[in-house]
């Protein structure tokens, strides 16, 4: 086994990059065996995915483990990588999903820009397949979702489709319901910003939706609106608390029959993650730590996470923070952190070194 620190036996997978990465994350929020876990997770994936931005699902209580996540451009150089890689993995729809879209011709070709990957990275031993998550082409529409240039919202069934078949799943009719029923009831200037395959659960069926510029009367809308009253009851409370002390609010939920009865609410905070400024984001932790949702040293170590680490350095930056809530109530919240030319950690190492002596 190759030790937490990483050694240049990683450098050809993406653990070379995240073995310095996972060293600059304060071990209240990732210690072992969480953190070698992730690079176990890392090193069955190619270097070439370092390129783009990089992802950890940290736990604010808990133990102090993680989820990974990473993304790619299919039709990009990365995406050649990640489509090797799954030809390796034997994921049989998610190559034939990412030949079709490389080739440029079908619906993913067509409605969607981006895919990211979200991988088990908690639990030991054989990993199971990745979560897939699309975003689509026109997005951060400027009208109202009654003509969106959002390529998710003019074409609900083929979204529906797609998901389906990176699942190895016909499609549900309820889910396509469901998707529709969600877009007349969304208010003005919301949108779906992201859309997943949970292909290692037992939602599989079920797509995942993320819906952002929501305010928390339409968070619940959309909830009581899909049949989920109850999480509504727990999340609009915490939404609106979170609102008030900054926040922009996004909600998650699963469609059609085989949805999960959960339902989060993500609040983004201060700037822009990709700037890695903690800033903003002090007040939410706090509201969340008030709440019992979130332990006080955990949201002390989110915010004094490292930021950016010189001009051409890889940079941390809070991404959201989300709240999770079914009928029996909320749940412990979770925190995404993610990381900016992950590559460029590598070459850094030694003044990432010089950097801590220095603290």
């Amino acid at each position: 086994m190759i030790d937490a620190a990483g050694t240049d036996g990683d450098e050809g997978s993406l653990a070379g990059a995240l073995a310095a990465i996972r060293r600059e994350i304060p071990p209240a929020l990732l210690a072992d065996p969480g953190g070698r876990r992730v690079l176990d997770v890392a090193r069955t994936l190619p270097a070439a995915l370092a390129r783009r931005p990089t992802g950890f699902e940290l736990r604010l209580s808990g133990p102090a483990s993680a989820d990974l996540f990473v993304g790619a451009v299919p039709r990009a150089s990365d995406g050649r990588a990640l489509l090797a890689w799954a030809r390796r993995a034997e994921l049989t729809e998610l190559a034939r999903g990412l030949e079709a879209w490389r080739s440029g011709f079908g619906w993913l070709a067509w409605y969607a820009k981006h895919m990211g990957l979200g991988f088990d990275a908690t639990t030991e031993g054989r990993r199971v397949p990745p979560c897939v998550y699309l975003t689509p082409l026109g997005a951060d529409d400027d009208g109202p979702v009654e003509v969106p240039t959002n390529a998710f919202h003019a074409s609900p069934r083929g979204l529906v489709a797609a998901l389906a078949a990176l699942s190895g799943s016909p499609p549900e009719p309820r889910a396509i319901e469901d998707v529709e029923r969600l877009l007349a009831v969304l208010p003005p200037f919301a949108e779906i910003f992201c859309a997943g395959a949970m292909i290692s659960r037992a939602t599989a069926r079920a797509p995942r939706l993320v819906i952002r510029r929501l305010r928390p009367d339409g968070i619940g809308a959309v909830l009581v609106a899909l049949g989920q009253g109850e999480a509504a009851e727990h999340l609009v409370p915490v939404a609106a608390e979170l609102r008030e002390r900054g926040a922009r609010l996004a909600l998650s939920l699963d469609v059609g029959a085989a949805a999960s009865a959960a339902a989060g609410v993500e609040a983004h905070a201060g700037r822009h993650w990709t700037e890695g400024s903690p800033e903003g984001w002090a007040p939410v932790l706090d509201a969340l730590v008030a709440r019992g949702l979130a332990e006080p040293d955990r949201a002390e170590a989110a915010t004094g996470l490292p930021g950016a680490r010189g001009p051409d350095g890889p940079v941390f930056g809070i991404g959201h923070v989300k709240i999770a809530a079914d009928a029996a109530g909320l749940r412990p919240a979770k925190l995404y952190l993610g990381v900016v030319r992950a590559a460029a950690a590598v070459a850094a190492r030694g003044e990432f070194a010089l950097a801590r002596g220095a603290e």
